[in-house]
């Protein structure tokens, strides 16, 4: 870990050797702390930035950037000329595997890789410690993912698709896992559940129960029909993780988690107050997989504008499958990500735009816009749904008079409907 103290010890001593001859004991004692606390505020902050960095800490620090920013990327040790621009973002469905290697001085480094890869070629299993961890991987080079350079195509190196080793890491584990017993066919799975054909089709609708693709059949986790779990409660928080992919589904039930005390959800279906718990970290979990903005654009429009700077932007993690108004209201209230932060233009003549986007798709899908045309008191709002269908009508706002007091009043009259 990048440290200030080696700083500190050598800057403290040169300021001694400096001021021997000409200042107290006191004096050099006093200018020796401030010495110290002007390096600790400056080197501080690098101590801090050099811990794991979580999704939830990038989010919470990207809060306040500006959308239009670019974002570049700094290798280890390199030089502010060596930044490259982001140009890619891999979600990946599957755990990896984290290594922590010890060397004989007491320092630790870490390795990441795809789980199905084994250890490394360096790893010590009498000192070192792996596990299983969820990444996000950033990388600089451009274009698709699937249109990224290949390399010899019977090894997985550094120069290979990220996305097609990956895939290729998660196809083998499910492999494994049809031999093993751990994922079932469709009939073995059926008859397992005691169910019948039509049954099971109404399950797998309402999300009771899911399945894995495996070389192009679905299989379905054989803990879904365990009898040892209460199998309604499991159902049911299976109904809650919809939005997520199925292979994310699958590792969200059998992997243990901190926020539940080191245990796995399948752990928390017996107790009630366990089961409560479980219930609201589900809903949260399944959330991060889909999101909702809301955007004010100056003027009157029925699709998104191209090349006009947005007046104001509004995105909240929800689950898709709640109302759209509820959505679109919890993205103007809950203030995990706004820009601009201030100050709000007049309500005038503008459009709101509700759009979703799904976890992993660059692209998101417009639900509908509300032409707001304001004057005194009251509003003419109009809207237009994805659908086509149209509406009009007048909305008292009372006194609120920027753009996004007056949205949120719109919306709220909208959710009354």
């Amino acid at each position: 870990m990048f440290s200030h103290r080696p700083f500190m010890g050598f800057e403290a001593n040169l300021a001694i050797q400096q001021q021997k001859s000409s200042c107290s004991i006191e004096e050099l004692l006093s200018r020796t702390k401030r010495l110290t606390q002007l390096l600790k505020a400056r080197f501080e902050p690098y101590v801090r930035r050099s811990e794991r960095m979580k999704v939830s800490e990038l989010l919470l620090r990207l809060k306040d950037a500006c959308p239009d920013a670019v974002v570049l990327l700094l290798p280890s040790y390199s030089n502010y000329m060596e930044v490259e621009e982001l140009r890619n973002v891999a979600l990946v469905a599957e755990p990896w595997t984290c290594e922590r290697h010890r060397d004989v001085d007491g320092t630790t480094t870490e390795v990441h890789h795809p789980a199905g890869h084994g250890y490394t070629l360096d790893a010590d299993a009498a000192t070192d410690e792996s596990w299983p961890e969820r990444v996000v991987i950033l990388s600089p080079q451009p274009g698709e993912i699937d249109a990224w350079p290949r390399g010899d195509p019977e090894v997985v190196s550094d120069n290979a698709p990220l996305e097609d080793g990956i895939r290729e890491q998660a196809l083998l584990a499910r492999r494994r896992m049809v031999a093993d017993g751990r994922l079932l066919s469709a009939d073995e799975f059926r008859t397992r559940l005691g169910v019948s054909k039509k049954h099971f089709g109404r399950l797998l609708k309402e999300g009771s129960i899911f399945g894995v693709d495996v070389d192009g059949h679905l299989c379905y986790p054989a803990l879904l029909a365990a009898s040892r779990h209460k199998r309604k409660r499991l159902q049911a928080i299976c109904r809650i993780i919809v939005p997520a992919p199925p292979e994310s589904r699958q590792d969200f039930l059998w992997s243990a988690r901190g926020s539940l005390g080191g245990r796995s959800p399948l752990q928390m279906l017996d107790d009630d107050n366990d089961y409560r718990r479980l219930r609201d970290l589900a809903k949260a979990w399944a959330a991060e997989y889909s999101r909702t903005s809301v955007k004010l654009y100056e003027g009157e429009h029925e699709s998104e504008p191209i090349g006009i700077e947005s007046l104001y932007t509004a995105i909240a993690e929800i689950d898709t499958r709640k109302p759209l108004w509820a959505r679109a209201s919890k993205a103007l209230h809950d203030h995990g990500y706004e820009w601009p932060l201030g100050p709000r233009p007049e309500a005038r003549r503008f459009t709101l735009f509700v759009e979703r986007q799904s976890a992993g798709y660059a692209q998101t899908v417009q639900e509908a816009c509300v032409q707001i045309l304001a004057k005194n008191d009251v509003v003419r709002v109009r809207t237009v749904f994805a659908s086509g269908t149209r509406d009009s009508e007048t909305v008292s706002v009372g006194k609120h008079r920027n753009v996004v007091d007056v949205a949120k009043k719109v919306i709220a009259h909208l959710r009354k409907r």
